[in-house]
């Protein structure tokens, strides 16, 4: 989003947030609405205590989008409203809020720094 106007910025940020918290509420109950998309996560970690996942998204920042778990296969999940603007995404799973980990089971992309992305590609 280099080039963007900060007001821009704070708009979706803003709007983020808010569908986050409509989402905390209502877990699973969005519908795919025009403007967005859906994007579903979910990671095995069975013995976390916590799971996060950071991204191009959301700039990155910790404490924005909280998975749901573990269920009792071990599993966390969130379904994240997303714009529809957004054509492809990099992200990590942020775990117990000090290790970055990547799913193997997905599309995995070098992220410039050494390290390893998943990356999500959105119709």
């Amino acid at each position: 989003m280099n080039g963007t106007s900060p007001i821009f910025k704070l708009d979706f940020l803003l709007r983020l947030v808010l569908s986050l918290l409509i989402f905390k509420a209502i877990p699973y109950a969005y519908a795919e609405t025009p403007g967005t998309h859906i994007a579903t996560f979910s990671l095995y970690a069975p013995h976390a205590k916590s799971v996060e996942v950071i991204g191009s998204f959301n700039f990155w920042q910790s404490g924005t989008v909280a998975l749901a778990g573990p269920d009792e296969k071990g599993m966390w999940r969130a379904k994240v409203p997303l714009p529809a603007t957004l054509t492809r995404i990099e992200y990590v799973y942020w775990v117990d809020g000090a290790t970055r980990r990547i799913d193997p089971g997905q599309p995995i992309v070098q992220d410039g720094f050494s390290g390893k992305n998943n990356v999500l590609v959105l119709p």
